[in-house]
């Protein structure tokens, strides 16, 4: 067996079958050329009957079949005495298998075609029951009407169908699989191999039309799952987590740049990647949320010092998470309980965030990243209750005063620049390094833009009482001109491609906006600003979370038009 074959048949065979095999098996089946019917998954919670995924397809003969697969993992990988006759074992899974008649009118002539059953085992048949099994196969099945495919036989079909001739088809492939899965819970690891081996199979594809179309979103696929795996293995799922995020990003940048967005074929294989995503996630928010929504979840007791740093960094890279999160399973799950599922998002978050005062202590300038993105995903006019208005309020409020107090203290406003070094040294010396800058805020300028959203004239002024007169106060945006904005936000950070407004100064240019604070003249300013939302084509496809992911990912600020629309022109009171 050669190396290759040697990760395939270690990976396959720790597979379970509640989940992973589950998962992976069909992504075989729908590279192998079969019709699948019904999966494990779509059946869950019903009796199954020995047919965990039915498919349509033909055998090595060329003749088409009904083919019933039955899945045995984890406990059950291996065919012993003890689960041969147990309840739900092996003989019974075959019997009711046979026996229980499965009809689907909807394909043409599936009713007529000829029955196939296997038993799929990630294991391998032990000696002491061997003689017992064949002679039940024998007597219950003639011959053709059963095979059993064992870790040898799916290690060979993984191989040919995915592995050897697409994922590990060459020798930089194969050694990048091995370094990322060497790699995957080293410290701080930006996970530059996995990157490089995604990268690569884009490089290899040729056309869509091609049989290389289903490989590449089934490899694409196998190492969500792959990552998943040994992230759950290690008892990590950063690692998964964050690797899904490159190549959920990757492969719609990817589509975009190939014009591929409206292929519904190709849409839909990319949400086959979103789902794995979101088992990722979910995955992830299982283990920690419950941990995290308690009083200060978030913070390490364990981590001394740094836990000054350490405590708002790791909130706001929370709330980015959970706010994907919750998009994401709102755009692969449409309900009619939509609202109520939307605003128990918004309760779990309240308590998060209530719970934990390190989302409200920004110490990068684009922590505004993830501060818009809360307010935009309480904001749904559908969804949005007096109580959202309130807390969204309550918690901007207590976010500058903590950016006051540290003024106060420190003379320190959020870095600019994001560098988390300067921001360790600067508050562990308790000195200004040389090159730490405060001098530019585009989060003070925002937060200031977001008052009018609360008509808030106090707030507005409160945030003007602590700036210097020096500070300059700057709004980015995109000309939307270049065509090719939306699929570089999906690529890389927009550095060169924002332009900066400066709004520290009123329309005359002279007078500091600190000196004046009209606060009914700035929000008449910014509703001057207000333009029609930009058109994304990822958003008008239903894929907005993506976007979101990859401003969030990328550092991308989120343009101002966004917050612009919840400015009302005749706002109520103030608050």
């Amino acid at each position: 067996m050669n190396s290759s074959n040697i990760i395939v048949s270690e990976y396959l065979s720790s597979l379970k079958e509640d989940t992973e095999l589950d998962h992976l098996f069909p992504i075989l089946l729908n590279v192998m050329g079969f019709r699948i019917i019904q999966t494990a998954k779509e059946s869950k919670g019903q009796s199954q009957y020995g047919k965990d995924i039915i498919a349509v397809g033909k055998d090595e003969k060329g003749i088409m079949h009904r083919w019933y697969f039955e899945l045995k993992g984890y406990s059950d990988r291996d065919i012993t005495q003890s689960n041969f006759s147990k309840s739900d074992g092996i003989r019974e899974s075959i019997i009711e298998a046979k026996d229980t008649v499965f009809r689907d009118s909807s394909v043409s002539g599936f009713n007529h075609l000829p029955v196939k059953i296997i038993i799929v085992h990630n294991g391998t048949l032990k000696t002491n029951i061997r003689d017992t099994f064949e002679g039940f196969i024998s007597r219950e099945f003639k011959e053709g009407e059963f095979e059993r495919w064992d870790i040898y036989h799916l290690t060979d079909l993984f191989s040919k169908y995915l592995f050897d001739e697409y994922l590990l088809s060459d020798a930089e492939s194969n050694r990048l699989l091995k370094k990322t899965l060497a790699f995957l819970d080293s410290p701080d690891s930006e996970f530059k191999e996995f990157k490089e081996l995604v990268n690569i199979q884009f490089r290899t594809f040729e056309d869509i039309r091609s049989r290389a179309f289903k490989k590449l979103f089934a490899t694409l696929n196998l190492l969500n799952s792959i990552i998943f795996h040994y992230s759950k293995e290690n008892n990590y799922l950063v690692p998964a987590k964050e690797c899904s995020k490159f190549l959920v990003l990757k492969t719609w940048h990817w589509i975009l740049e190939n014009n591929l967005q409206n292929k519904k074929a190709v849409v839909t294989e990319f949400r086959k990647i979103l789902q794995g995503q979101f088992e990722i996630f979910g995955e992830y928010f299982q283990g920690t949320f419950p941990i995290a929504r308690t009083e200060n979840g978030l913070y390490s007791e364990f981590g001394g010092f740094f836990e000054k740093v350490g405590y708002p960094l790791r909130s706001f890279e929370y709330l980015d998470d959970v706010i994907y999160y919750c998009r994401l399973r709102n755009t692969l799950y449409k309900s009619k309980n939509r609202i109520a599922i939307h605003n128990k998002q918004k309760d779990l978050i309240i308590e998060l965030i209530n719970n934990n005062n390190g989302f409200k202590r920004p110490l990068c300038d684009n922590h505004s990243i993830p501060i818009v993105q809360l307010l935009l995903f309480f904001s749904d006019k559908e969804s949005l209750r007096q109580k959202d208005v309130e807390f969204l309020f309550s918690y901007i409020d207590q976010t500058v005063n903590n950016i006051h107090l540290e003024k106060i203290k420190f003379d320190r406003l959020p870095e600019l620049h994001n560098n988390i070094d300067l921001i360790i040294e600067f508050i562990a010396t308790k000195s200004r390094p040389e090159a730490y800058c405060d001098s530019s805020s585009i989060l003070l300028a925002i937060l200031l833009e977001i008052c009018t959203v609360f008509n808030s004239k106090e707030l507005f002024k409160k945030i003007l009482s602590f700036i210097d007169d020096t500070l300059s106060l700057q709004i980015v945006s995109i000309d939307f001109s270049n065509a090719e904005v939306e699929k570089m936000l999906f690529d890389k950070h927009l550095y060169n491609e924002y332009y900066v407004e400066c709004i520290e100064r009123v329309q005359d240019g002279l007078t500091l906006l600190k000196a004046e604070a009209d606060f009914t003249k700035f929000k008449k300013s910014v509703l001057d600003k207000k333009e029609p939302l930009t058109l994304y084509e990822t958003d008008a496809l239903g894929l907005s979370c993506v976007r979101y992911l990859a401003h969030s990912y990328f550092k991308n600020e989120i343009l101002p038009e966004e917050w612009r629309a919840l400015i009302r022109d005749q706002a109520p009171q103030e608050i």
